[in-house]
């Protein structure tokens, strides 16, 4: 359960009690229903549209998305055989007693039924106190179940879910990071404190999802969230930390100033500017596009190498021809090695394989025969200085790998390409590291690649993403360690 301050008890108590809904939040709520719609397309393209009941024709497939020529809005479509479909969207509120600051978590829930009919809930479940820690002191009520390894909220009126009944939220996953927040009263209740001058409302009008403890917890950036916030780069603002306060436009943002207006008028996230740098193309529907081949957070390391080898239009291109179903961990290995063997990438049969899982892996047994005693050599010397990078705790301990043969022996545990990166591991391009688990020292677990001190890549078995455990060791790992040593 956990035990909840008694400052803590208060507070909650007093907004159960005393604090009533801000003026605006049934309105915030009904716009926010209109995203919970459907277009039912039924025989000889006749399509339904949930929002505004009006019937139309379109030549639109199912699971494509069409705009309603009545209410303008875009919606996925499904067919009249639908019997049950769900949304769900979680939405904060800033509020705050005494003086300090809770946000209160709750859940929209909306189900279209068999007839069609649209049917929503709102309901709250969480509240949360901000504060300067890295742990998060969240509470929840009789409506988040009580089940280990999945959280449900209930919608249902019974008398079993007491929602001014609070618990600690003491699971080691987190409840909730991102939600769309409420911006009415945002500027009213920060008008006297150090946030006065934040634009906290603004971002929360222009940016979706947003984590809004963060926001707050984040005082040393307040002055750079300001001055994004005024130059209308919202989405920016919630990657403050990203970004210098002080120097020129290229030298804070990585790009000319000329692309100033292109970023403000589509309120571009910081991976968009990222895949901006390198497209240096004023052409959103091309930054959208490549913005689909970026799995891991805001890493777009397998763009920039794809990108030393084809230009990104020639990917898209390429991406296009496959319907979009190109995998960039194994195309940018398979450029490394067409180049490396001296193919030339200018011509589409060489840069644009048919069969790119078998090409890669008929190119990755050429690229072996070559070089094994001197690159295993360099790889040694290598990994002798990065053991200073060294790093365990209880369950799992990291260290660098430390010749070609533990290269390739991850290989065949993992089914993964690290034994292709020998070289580049070799040449300090990037730094190869193994996860393991302490009990379990010689199994393989975690893959992790490195460039400048910072992780780019990590991977279990079959090029799969690490548990939420694995990755906490893993920015751990990067913090303490790789961040003191650059």
């Amino acid at each position: 359960m956990g035990y909840i301050k008694v400052a803590y008890r208060d507070i909650l108590r007093q907004l159960d009690y005393y604090s009533d809904l801000p003026k605006g939040w049934n309105e915030f709520i009904k716009e926010q229903e209109k995203y919970h719609n459907l277009v039912i397309k039924s025989s000889k393209n006749k399509c339904f549209c949930t929002n505004c009941h009006h019937h139309f024709i379109s030549n639109k497939k199912i699971k494509e998305e069409v705009k309603c020529p009545n209410c303008h809005n875009k919606y996925l479509i499904k067919r009249s055989n639908l019997r049950y479909y769900e949304f769900k969207d979680y939405f904060s509120i800033l509020d705050k007693v005494n003086d300090t600051f809770v946000i209160r978590y709750f859940e929209l829930k909306t189900i279209i039924d068999a007839i069609h009919e649209q049917h929503s809930s709102v309901v709250e479940f969480a509240r949360e106190i901000p504060t300067k820690d890295y742990y998060r002191e969240v509470f929840v009520n009789e409506r988040v179940s009580k089940c280990q390894c999945h959280i449900y909220i209930h919608h249902s009126n019974s008398i079993y879910f007491n929602e001014k009944k609070w618990r600690e939220y003491t699971r080691n996953y987190s409840l909730i990071d991102y939600s769309i927040v409420f911006p009415n009263n945002i500027k009213s209740l920060l008008k006297d404190t150090k946030y006065k001058y934040s634009c906290i409302w603004d971002i929360a009008k222009h940016s979706t999802y947003i984590d809004l403890p963060q926001l707050l917890k984040n005082n040393n950036e307040i002055p750079i969230i300001e001055r994004l916030a005024k130059m209308k780069l919202y989405n920016l603002a919630l990657r403050a930390n990203k970004f210098s306060n002080y120097g020129s436009f290229q030298n804070v943002f990585g790009i000319s100033k000329d692309y100033y207006s292109f970023m403000k008028r589509y309120n571009i996230t910081y991976k968009q500017l990222k895949i901006l740098r390198l497209l240096k193309e004023k052409d959103i529907n091309k930054i959208r596009y490549l913005e689909k081949f970026i799995n891991y957070g805001d890493s777009i390391t397998d763009l920039e190498e794809i990108s030393q080898y084809i230009s990104l239009n020639r990917f898209i291109k390429y991406a296009k021809e496959h319907r979009g179903k190109v995998n960039t961990y194994l195309y940018k290995d398979y450029l490394r090695f067409a180049k490396l063997l001296e193919f030339d990438l200018k011509n589409n049969r060489y840069a644009f394989p048919k069969n790119l899982k078998k090409e890669h892996d008929k190119l990755e047994k050429q690229y072996e025969i070559q070089s094994k005693k001197i690159i295993n050599n360099a790889i040694v010397k290598r990994s002798k200085e990065l053991l200073i990078n060294k790093y365990q705790n209880n369950n799992f301990i990291i260290l660098p790998a430390r010749t070609l043969k533990d290269l390739q022996e991850e290989s065949k545990q993992q089914n993964n390409c690290v034994r292709t990166y020998a070289e580049k591991y070799a040449e300090g391009t990037c730094d190869i590291y193994f996860m393991r688990a302490t009990n379990k020292p010689k199994k393989s677990l975690v893959t992790v690649e490195v460039q400048n001190n910072e992780v780019v890549q990590s991977r279990i078995k079959n090029n799969k993403d690490p548990d939420e455990k694995q990755i906490r060791f893993l920015q751990k790992w990067e913090q303490n360690v790789l961040k003191e040593a650059a």
